[in-house]
């Protein structure tokens, strides 16, 4: 209906009241008092609907919202750290000040006597600041990539100091809550540190060929310790190692470890310890002395245990439950021309 339409039916309508008709008072009286009661009525139902509102706010109960609801942004998933199931006895670690905690993932204030003197963890390369306050330290990596079961074979953390590769760890794909407890070699290596003046950390995550790798989930941290109590041993004591380790929270003393030159006879049997006897106890092994990638096995171990890593010069820590006692053997897995000392190191608990 247009407005000229609008106003000629309004228009007729009007000239159909008779204006000398009385109006009927009666009529409207009713109308008047039926109109206030429905006023009436209707504060009583919207007084109530405050009151219920209000009761539901004190008492928890929902209340029907049929407005269009808020959009609330989605948070962003929080990394749970886990701990492998290896069967190693395991110990609650209280937080301490000074501990460095990014993403669930804790490096500790102090680790088995090491103290930390900086941190960072990540989702890609980091590259930060660092200045020495003593020359001899124990930098500390790890690099998650979840989801992958093969994640020691798709990548490896590497870290440089002023550009110049240090160490480097492979890849897991659980989350380690507690890094700090991967403690490297003793590094003998000239890398020009002086006490008060800065260098530059960086950590990339990088595959077989050097590239950078990319990943959905991943996480890397490298972290700076001061070395506690450490043992030598070897022919020319170049393996370093601390006397006090700890693991899933538990600690664990070095019980003794062999060294021997490398080899390239593919006959070489390697070296042996026998484990202890229903302890659960860490084998340390690698190759000291040596900044080339190299491929072992450890075998011998109650169970059938054999498996092949392939570090730089950070040892490698297998965790080995309690069972019977049994030898334990590392060699290496390829007659590789790798100069250095095999070397291998039995932790046992210290309760």
């Amino acid at each position: 209906m247009s407005l000229d339409e609008l106003r000629r039916h309004l228009n007729d309508q009007a000239t159909e009241i008779d204006l000398t008709t009385p109006v009927p008072m009666v009529h409207v009286q009713r109308r008047a008092a039926q109109v206030r009661r429905r006023r009436v009525v209707t504060g009583v139902l919207s007084a109530a609907a405050c009151l219920a509102a209000v009761a539901a706010v004190l008492t928890g109960t929902p209340v029907l919202d049929r407005s269009e609801p808020a959009k609330t942004p989605v948070p962003r998933p929080v990394r749970t750290a886990a701990v492998p199931g290896d069967g190693m006895p395991t110990s609650p670690v209280t937080p301490a000040k000074g501990d460095y905690v990014k993403d669930g993932v804790r490096y500790q204030a102090e680790v088995a006597g090491a103290a930390l003197q900086t941190a960072r963890i990540g989702a890609g390369p980091l590259s930060f600041s660092w200045t020495p306050a003593e020359t001899k330290v124990d930098f500390r990596l790890f690099c998650t990539i979840p989801g992958n079961g093969s994640a020691s074979g798709l990548g490896a953390v590497v870290l440089r100091v002023n550009g110049k590769i240090v160490t480097s760890r492979p890849c897991d794909n659980v989350s380690d809550p507690l890094p700090g407890e991967r403690f490297g070699a003793g590094l003998r290596a000239n890398l020009g540190l002086r006490i008060g003046r800065p260098v530059q950390l960086t950590a990339t995550v990088v595959d077989g060929n050097g590239r950078e790798v990319k990943s959905p989930g991943l996480l890397l941290g490298a972290a700076v310790y001061s070395p506690a109590e450490t043992d030598t041993f070897g022919a020319y004591k170049y393996i370093e190692l601390p006397t006090f380790v700890q693991y899933h929270g538990r600690l664990y003393r070095l019980d003794g470890g062999i060294a021997s030159p490398t080899s390239t006879d593919p006959n070489d049997s390697g070296i042996q310890m026998d484990g202890p006897d229903f302890d659960p106890y860490l084998a340390v092994f690698g190759v000291g002395s040596s900044g080339k990638v190299h491929s072992l096995e450890l075998a011998g171990t109650p169970g059938g245990q054999e498996f092949e890593v392939s570090p730089t010069d950070a040892p490698s820590v297998a965790p080995i439950h309690a069972q019977a006692a049994g030898p334990v053997i590392v060699r290496q897995a390829e007659p590789r021309v790798v100069s250095g000392e095999l070397f291998l190191a039995l932790y046992l608990p210290t309760e």
